[in-house]
């Protein structure tokens, strides 16, 4: 049986998102965010994704920032992540890349080299999410890092808005 890896991509514009859908559709479980915040949201609250393609520019909570939510993760922090920006200069993707993205596909893009990517990016991770669920590793938990706490709680504090955290 062959497993769909399940992939968030993130994006405001319709029009990309519907020709990245149309495009992985058939080798990946796909979900949508259309922002950054919603796709933060969807991460703590728990749903596991095998891989991210976000857009770079997304109001309020960018793509690099979603890369250093999902790198402060323990759940997540092996994900691949590409990123997906019409930003032209070399120090934007350098920036990108030292981060935490995998790759970096500047738009226009051609839909078939960002499958390409993902596929060569997931070869290199065995299991899909689905898989590790089925095979319950054991996981070892480890007291939380007084250092990251700030950088957790302001992030958390953007997602959440209104409601408090404490």
């Amino acid at each position: 049986m062959n497993i769909k890896r399940h992939l968030l991509i993130v994006d405001e514009n319709p029009y990309v998102v519907d020709i990245l859908v149309q495009t992985l559709n058939k080798d990946f479980k796909v979900t949508v965010a259309n922002t950054g915040q919603e796709a933060a949201r969807l991460l703590i609250q728990g749903h596991r994704f095998d891989s991210v393609l976000t857009e770079l520019d997304l109001p309020f909570f960018s793509g690099l920032e979603l890369t250093k939510l999902i790198r402060m993760s323990r759940l997540s922090a092996q994900i691949p992540i590409v990123i997906l920006s019409n930003a032209s200069d070399s120090m934007t993707r350098i920036k990108c890349l030292e981060q935490g993205a995998d790759a970096f596909l500047s738009k226009p893009f051609n839909p078939l080299e960002v499958k390409a990517k993902l596929h060569a990016l997931l070869r290199r991770s065995p299991f899909s999410v689905e898989e590790t669920n089925q095979k319950r590793l054991p996981v070892r938990l480890e007291p939380e890092r007084k250092s990251l706490w700030s950088q957790r709680s302001r992030i958390l504090s953007m997602i959440l808005g209104d409601y408090a955290v404490s």
